[in-house]
């Protein structure tokens, strides 16, 4: 069995295939089984309905005032620092 160790570069699509073949061929088509059992991804583009435009427009206000009236003054590291108690990045 191929033990893969945790490292913090940024890992290639040729550098994951490298990975893969080093796998058995059990696993391999394993994987490939998996794999093909993901949904495959679609791009769409978003409404661009005047009604659309104008929801969007007041959510957004929506969100502005929110965000005016909170009195968090803290970064978002101090704010995650004293929510999970260490450094979360």
């Amino acid at each position: 069995m191929l033990m893969t160790t945790y490292t913090r570069k940024h890992t290639t699509y040729r550098d994951a295939l490298e990975l893969v073949r080093q796998l058995p061929l059990r696993d391999q088509r394993r994987l490939r089984a998996e794999l093909a059992k993901l949904p495959s991804v679609h791009l769409v583009l978003p409404n661009q309905t005047p009604q659309a435009i104008q929801k969007g427009k007041l959510l957004a206000e929506q969100v502005r005032k929110e965000l005016s009236a909170a009195t968090n003054t803290q970064t978002l590291d101090e704010t995650m620092r004293q929510l999970r108690g260490r450094s979360w990045s």
